[in-house]
């Protein structure tokens, strides 16, 4: 079963990655803030986050094949001063397609369905629909550009986010950039067969329900952006990249009542935005993150001419 499930993945990785070499199939991590004060007033928080994402390709043909899997998170923190922590959980499901249009395009669509709350009391208001489509554009074998949308709903309404990204492989395949715009940004430069350096942004922008009996009928936005530097190291497995990171985080997870909504967010611009938020704000604080990819590389013998 595992072997027929790698060569499944294998079969895929042309398609789903277009101009880049390899695929991450299974990316877990782990990340803790320091101290993180509230503005305004002498207290304090710390945020931990427990990440992961998986995907589980299906082949349809050479060009087309079903995209399954699920992201799944645990954020814990205070949301208000003096108060106990809250958990705040987010599952995301994973179900489309990517198919190649021509030589040099190809396309990516997905179903985002998404249960994200505190996880008591569970209903369907937790529930969200989103999805994602976007076209990659293959310049050549090391150089893609990629353009797209991101669309669906949170607890605060309704959101379109336009996507553009690249990916970009030097001659040499030392440097190499990763980027889909406004959420994900890496690049790193290998220092040995083994070791690499580099640089990562994170944008996030979710939502959760909350049940919790002192703050009933509310919904917590986190819209944290991440910064920072890592090394990373395979020695111990080739496919098994192990990075530890070091960086900033501008943390913003703020409160409203699940009434409080907005007409439209278009990234980065939310129109009809006059919620009154019932928390205070967070200050920046310092990141330490560990995290774990399993990537699979592209065969050679597969690769398109």
């Amino acid at each position: 079963m595992l072997k027929k499930l790698l060569g499944l993945i294998i079969a895929l990785l042309p398609m789903i990655s277009s101009a880049q070499e390899y695929v991450d199939v299974i990316t877990v991590n782990y990340s803790k803030t320091g101290d993180t004060k509230f503005k305004n007033i002498d207290e304090s928080t710390s945020i931990s986050i427990f990440d992961s994402k998986v995907i589980l390709p299906i082949v349809i043909n050479t060009k087309t094949a079903i995209i399954t899997g699920f992201d799944f998170s645990i954020k814990k923190l205070q949301l208000f001063p003096k108060e106990e922590n809250t958990n705040l959980y987010y599952t995301r499901l994973k179900l489309g397609l990517t198919t190649e249009h021509s030589d040099k395009w190809t396309g990516t669509y997905v179903l985002l369905p998404v249960i994200s709350s505190d996880y008591k009391n569970l209903n369907s208001k937790d529930v969200y629909m989103g999805g994602i489509a976007f076209w990659t554009y293959k310049k050549r074998k090391t150089l893609n550009y990629k353009f797209g949308v991101y669309t669906g709903t949170e607890a605060f309404g309704y959101f379109i986010t336009p996507l553009i990204g690249m990916y970009y492989l030097s001659p040499n395949s030392k440097f190499e950039v990763t980027a889909l715009m406004p959420g994900i940004f890496d690049a790193n430069l290998a220092l040995s067969e083994n070791f690499k350096v580099g640089i990562d942004y994170k944008g996030i922008s979710e939502t959760f329900k909350l049940h919790d009996n002192n703050h009933p009928s509310t919904y917590a936005e986190n819209s944290t952006l991440e910064f920072s530097t890592y090394v990373e190291n395979n020695s111990f497995l080739k496919n098994l990249l192990l990075r530890l990171k070091v960086g900033y985080s501008a943390n913003s997870y703020e409160v409203y009542n699940v009434s409080d909504k907005i007409d439209l967010s278009l990234t980065p611009i939310k129109f009809g935005n006059n919620r009154t938020k019932l928390n205070n704000n967070l200050n920046s604080s310092v990141l330490l993150k560990a995290e774990a990819l399993y990537r699979f590389d592209i065969p050679a013998n597969r690769e398109k001419k």
